[in-house]
């Protein structure tokens, strides 16, 4: 046989026709088991792999899913990648892995790529730099189903799978707050992301409904350099020395800060308590660990792939927002 075996020459070798050598691989009633055992066993010998161009000519499908993570760095994103893979690989369809690298311009490339490749749906989260989503309106005009994970657009006709970051960030700002903390920092994101700026609102609101005036100074928007973080913290310790909590967007930001808020001599949680976001592995490896808020990865990345697969077999265009609950994790940066 050839470098790829076909199925011509797999009904030439066992001297049946094309049809019944098919008919045999999809296990077809009219077929004996004599000949399937047959055709089996060659397939097995001869390393035959179905041609997949056949099947897509077939069906009109490619069975293949675009899948879009803007940081492979970051636990969070590997781990809902991996949710997303574990579902997938029990259907006929693969996976097509773009990384954006936080980059918009990566993320338009990777849109044109999925078109281009003619995958049959797409699982995405948004890059930081994403404040105009209109490239993702190509997706629609093809009719290729779209699922957002964790950084969504709000306002495309899309599946969207989120966690409850207002809520989470309410709890850890209400912690502080009944733990006894009265002047509160936030380290909050970039206002191009729905998850941050959800849980700047809830961090705003739990100070608002326990009295505490929110005062402007004592939220920072970081966007991708460390070095800012240890320059706000000296800047406002300065001016606001009575500073006793800090809320903080993500794990990994939170150990900037509890580091440097370590090495300037403040003690933790006795005079400043630390709260993250996520969960991380990070926050149990930090001294001391870091209180943070529980993450949903897995569940969230299964629910993106199986809300999408949904949509591919009844062929109508997702819409659903699925909201997820998180919890509080209690460990050693606060009282």
């Amino acid at each position: 046989m050839g470098k790829y075996a076909t199925l011509t020459e797999l009904a030439k070798t066992l001297g049946v026709s094309t049809s019944t050598v098919s008919r045999a691989l999809q296990d077809h009633p009219r077929i004996s088991q004599k000949t399937k055992d047959r055709v089996w066993k060659l397939v097995k010998d001869s390393g035959f792999i179905p041609n997949q161009y056949a099947q897509i000519l077939k069906d009109n499908k490619t069975y293949l899913i675009g899948v879009i993570v803007p940081d492979l760095k970051l636990h969070f994103f590997t781990r809902i990648l991996s949710a997303i893979n574990g579902v997938v690989k029990n259907t006929k369809y693969s996976i097509v892995l773009g990384h954006s690298e936080e980059h918009l311009e990566t993320e338009l490339t990777l849109i044109d790529k999925f078109i281009g490749l003619r995958v049959d749906g797409v699982i995405a989260a948004l890059s930081r730099e994403s404040k105009d989503v209109s490239h993702f309106e190509k997706l629609a005009q093809q009719e290729i189903p779209l699922v957002f994970y964790d950084r969504v657009a709000n306002f495309l006709n899309a599946g969207r799978i989120i966690s409850d970051d207002y809520k989470g960030a309410y709890k850890a700002t209400e912690h502080l707050i009944k733990t006894g903390c009265k002047t509160i920092v936030h380290i909050t994101a970039s206002r191009n992301l729905n998850n941050s700026n959800n849980r700047l609102y809830g961090y705003l609101d739990a100070l608002n409904e326990h009295g505490i005036t929110v005062n402007e100074d004592l939220i920072f928007y970081f966007e991708f350099d460390h070095t800012t973080i240890q320059a706000f913290l000296d800047r406002v310790l300065k001016k606001y020395p009575q500073i006793d909590g800090i809320f903080v967007f993500n794990d990994y930001v939170a150990n900037t800060a509890v580091h440097h808020l370590l090495k300037s001599g403040r003690k933790i949680p006795d005079e400043i308590s630390v709260i993250g976001f996520s969960n991380e592995p990070i926050s149990d490896y930090m001294t001391p660990r870091l209180s943070t808020v529980e993450d949903v990865a897995e569940t969230m990345g299964q629910r993106a792939a199986k809300l999408l697969l949904e949509s591919l077999a009844n062929g109508k265009i997702p819409s659903e927002k699925i909201v997820l609950e998180q919890r509080l994790v209690l460990k050693d940066t606060t009282k």
